[in-house]
């Protein structure tokens, strides 16, 4: 009897695909949840910084994984006597009422729950068209200026 004798051998095929919607929805809320983290640090009077790892040549020239704290960006500014919040998609503002770009609020306090909201209304699924939205992309150039595209191609060549 041989040692490979004893496992139970099967033939499969990892599923590695994970919904786009369920992913984009994933990552939104994550954010989110990310955002109570800094506006609790920024009451504390202090910054949220997340750990990175990277990859870095040392001083011998070996590629080494070094470990490094990123500070998270606020979502939320002062202004007009409050806070406005604007959430974000990566990069992107959306709106998330569809034309608005902002959340106003008087006080810090009132973001807390906001952001559980959010979590909630992303995680049913009230968000996916807004975030389908900021993912789309915008023409790089403008309806009528279909010449000014054709003469940058000719440059380019």
């Amino acid at each position: 009897m041989t040692p490979l004798s004893k496992f139970k051998f099967k033939m499969i095929d990892r599923n590695k695909t994970v919904d786009p919607v369920i992913a984009r929805r994933t990552k939104l809320a994550c954010a989110i949840e990310e955002q109570k983290h800094v506006l609790a640090a920024h009451k504390a009077g202090t910054s949220y910084t997340v750990e990175r790892h990277k990859w870095v040549h040392n001083e011998l020239g070996e590629k080494v994984m070094v470990q490094h704290q990123k500070p998270v960006r606020r979502w939320f500014f002062a202004q007009d006597g409050g806070y406005y919040l604007q959430v974000r998609y990566g990069a992107r503002v959306i709106s998330v009422d569809g034309k608005n770009n902002a959340i106003f609020v008087e006080t810090l306090e009132q973001l807390g729950p906001i952001y559980d909201t959010l979590v909630e209304v992303t995680k049913s699924g009230a968000l996916d068209e807004v975030i389908e939205r900021a993912l789309s992309r915008k023409p790089k150039y403008k309806p009528g200026a279909a010449k000014t595209a054709e003469l940058h191609q000719l440059s380019k060549n």
